[in-house]
């Protein structure tokens, strides 16, 4: 076998859509690294639907990779992907010395993810040309939507069919979708929150759109004044916005601050691959993912947040104002769960939240619970 194809690695990342730019420093780095050490690095992009799918699907007999750089939530699949547990000499030749990172990849007390950006946070974009200040409270909102609905505008939207959107109105009441490591669906605060959007949806001041492409098209048009939407997806509204775009913290609601998740990206090992004779190779290119010129690349090119502490400080220091509200907006989130029962939570809201507009939120809560529940008993079978 020709010795370079043996030692080829392959790394799978999501792709969502044309407002995902961070594909194109992966992509880039990889062909810096295959230049540098001469072993290839081959990236295979997905949506994220497949990557969990297939990574899931390693342990019975489905092909995966080498690497896969994923959302902090994905070290929980450590099981159905046979993920390896990182070293602990990794973090000394890699200089990542903050504990606090690198715990946001640890499950079940294993470390099963190397942490290489930040962020993923929800926040308020909008449109100073729409809103001159950033509005603060939903309140504030529905004072000026009469007259943007009469203008032909939205006020404000997001995707309420994605969980991770519709997090920051349960944490604003107070809920949250783990008590105590175990799934707390339906509670008083889901029925409020969830009473809560319907009324916003109701009353047209908040509206659903799809995330990766309807919301997006409609905002940059002038057609939406304000959407919450996460961190990832900052440099390609700059790109295309410019004087446009600002960015604000979630709106309170009833005076109550809405928190978003927040996680970490990194790179996670499938079929035990630190097991294999590419171990070294495979952690020399972790490290140079952390590397100050490589964190810059992603800082730079696609505005994303560095884990590097030296290079986020510069980072801040250089921002413009929205950046830097972008940035100072994740000291107000709430890290994301990663424990295993966190995949069974997220499908069963994703469930529920498919009937929104059905206006009747004990339905909702029960199909969650349902599911959730149903999922669980599946996997002790």
């Amino acid at each position: 076998m020709n010795k370079q194809v043996a030692q080829q690695l392959n790394i799978w990342h999501e792709f969502d859509g044309k407002g995902d730019t961070s594909i194109e420093v992966l992509e880039q780095l990889c062909r810096a690294y295959t230049t540098e050490s001469g072993v290839p690095v081959i990236p295979e992009v997905m949506n994220i639907t497949e990557l969990t799918a297939r990574l899931q699907q390693i342990r019975t007999g489905g092909a995966g990779p080498q690497m896969a750089l994923v959302p902090a939530d994905m070290a929980g699949y450590a099981e159905g992907a046979m993920y390896s547990e990182i070293p602990e000499k990794f973090w000394s030749m890699s200089g990542l010395p903050d504990v606090d990172i690198r715990s946001s990849m640890r499950s079940n007390g294993r470390q099963y993810g190397i942490p290489i950006l930040k962020g993923n946070h929800l926040v308020l974009y909008y449109n100073p040309e729409i809103y001159p200040e950033a509005p603060t409270s939903w309140e504030a909102i529905e004072q000026q939507a009469e007259a943007l609905m009469a203008k032909g505008m939205v006020p404000v939207a997001a995707d309420l069919a994605d969980p991770y959107c519709f997090i920051p109105f349960l944490t604003a009441f107070g809920g949250w979708p783990l008590k105590e490591g175990n799934p707390d669906l339906a509670t008083f605060e889901m029925d409020a929150a969830l009473r809560f959007v319907q009324r916003q949806l109701d009353q047209k001041v908040l509206a659903s759109f799809h995330g990766p492409t309807e919301l997006l098209d409609r905002f940059i048009a002038g057609e939406v004044g304000a959407i919450i939407c996460g961190e990832w997806i900052y440099n390609y509204l700059d790109l295309q916005m410019r004087d446009r775009l600002l960015v604000g913290a979630l709106p309170a609601i009833n005076g109550n601050p809405a928190a978003s998740m927040c996680s970490s990206i990194g790179l996670v090992f499938p079929q035990h691959s630190l097991e294999s004779e590419q171990a070294d190779e495979l952690l020399s290119f972790a490290a140079y993912l952390l590397n100050e010129s490589s964190q810059l690349e992603w800082a730079e090119q696609v505005q994303r947040i560095p884990v590097h502490s030296r290079v986020l400080d510069n980072v801040k220091s250089a921002a413009s104002p929205a950046r830097a509200k972008l940035i100072t907006c994740l000291d107000n989130a709430r890290n994301m769960p990663i424990e295993p029962v966190m995949r069974n939570v997220w499908d069963a809201m994703a469930v529920g939240l498919q009937h929104l507009t059905d206006k009747d939120a004990g339905r909702i809560m029960r199909l969650m619970k349902e599911h959730v529940n149903s999922s669980l008993i599946q996997q002790t079978l």
